[in-house]
């Protein structure tokens, strides 16, 4: 049969139609992948845009504590205040010395709002239950600079002892203290005068786009692959190199005669 008309068998449209979903499935993933990649590529551009930029007051950048605006993440912000109540430790945090804890405090500002600043990393206990470190907050008035950073998302299901939390989830904290606390945002801390002890410091994060092209690549070479596969299979029934069943069956009809042909001949 020639090529063409084996294409069109019913048999050979359901392999097409296969190799037509298979290939639609892998270019979706590979423009997922670039998609992931383009992410990526924007949230390093961020970083390298603002994290160095001039410090400018957080009032001057942030219009109430109920704004947001993800483009100026990593900002350095300054502000004054005196720290509330006692610091919250944030659980399971890697840092320099492996799991431990974030301190979280609460800085009063002084038009009263309240703004969530994170102190740096603490070592644990022997058995992770605690801080092994608690640094002590400044009193009186202090001068702060922080990152801005978004808050972090809740996770169901997880809770934390007394003075403990599981996540920054700024809407938690701001139900749980009497005042208008910032629920878009919290600050690490980069600078406080006067300095005190702390956590261990911030470093400027280092972040790379990861092998999403690589991975996005790969799956468009797979759906081209998908199609090499079908013509070359759709070429080699069309010469006859793959049997068929009629083929099959003569051919072990041929071995029968020659078998009984053979018996035939022992018998006399």
């Amino acid at each position: 049969m020639s090529l063409w008309r084996l294409a069109v068998t019913p048999r050979w449209w359901g392999i097409l139609g296969f190799t037509v979903a298979f290939a639609v499935a892998c270019v979706g993933l590979g423009q997922w992948q670039f998609d992931r990649r383009a992410q990526a590529q924007a949230a390093i551009a961020l970083l390298d845009t603002n994290y160095d930029r001039a410090t400018v007051p957080l009032d001057a950048l942030v219009d109430g504590t109920a704004e947001f605006d993800v483009t100026e993440k990593w900002r350095l912000v300054s502000m004054n205040g005196t720290y509330r109540v006692e610091p919250v430790y944030v659980r399971t945090r890697s840092g320099p010395g492996g799991i431990g804890f974030e301190q979280l405090a609460l800085l009063d500002l002084q038009d009263g709002t309240l703004f969530v600043l994170n102190r740096g990393w603490v070592p644990a206990n022997g058995d992770n239950s605690a801080p092994a470190e608690t640094p002590p907050l400044p009193t009186g008035n202090v001068a702060v600079t922080v990152h801005l950073v978004p808050g972090e998302r809740q996770i169901a299901g997880r809770d934390a002892p007394a003075g403990q939390i599981a996540t920054i989830h700024t809407d938690t904290i701001d139900t749980a203290y009497d005042g208008d606390v910032y629920v878009g945002w919290y600050g690490r801390l980069a600078t406080e005068s006067p300095a005190t002890d702390a956590g261990a410091p911030w470093e400027k994060p280092v972040l790379d786009e990861g092998p999403h092209l690589s991975y996005a690549l790969q799956w468009y070479v797979f759906a081209l692959m998908g199609f090499y596969g079908y013509g070359w299979a759709l070429r080699k029934e069309a010469r006859g190199d793959v049997p068929t069943e009629r083929k099959v069956r003569r051919r072990r009809s041929d071995e029968d005669i020659e078998d009984a042909a053979l018996d035939a001949t022992r018998a006399r």
